[in-house]
């Protein structure tokens, strides 16, 4: 099974219909649309699955990439009311380019 990939909002569009991971902020929960404000400042839309639960301001989901601002979410982890979002841009950064063995 292949590891997806950590992504911020400027790497979603290379990831178009294949799965990934990504930590946000939660910004608002209306319906089945979570909107996470990215690790780079961007908004990503995500497609929840029903009954979902939140309990945290920030939260990684496990989805597909429906279009360059949209995940269709698979799993999703709760991850706290602390995260260093400029870690884990960097983290993005490093495994999607010049590093990106050592994440595979």
């Amino acid at each position: 099974m292949d590891i997806a990939p950590r992504v911020n909002f400027e790497l979603l569009q290379r990831y178009i219909e294949r799965r990934v991971r990504l930590v946000g902020q939660l910004e608002n929960l209306q319906g089945n649309v979570l909107k996470l404000k990215t690790s780079d400042n961007g908004t990503v839309n995500v497609l929840i699955k029903p009954g979902a639960g939140f309990d945290s301001p920030f939260i990684e989901v496990e989805g597909i990439v429906e279009s360059p601002n949209t995940i269709r979410e698979l799993d999703h982890t709760n991850f706290g009311s602390s995260f260093d979002m400029s870690l884990y841009n960097e983290v993005c950064r490093l495994s999607n380019n010049e590093f990106q063995a050592l994440f595979s």
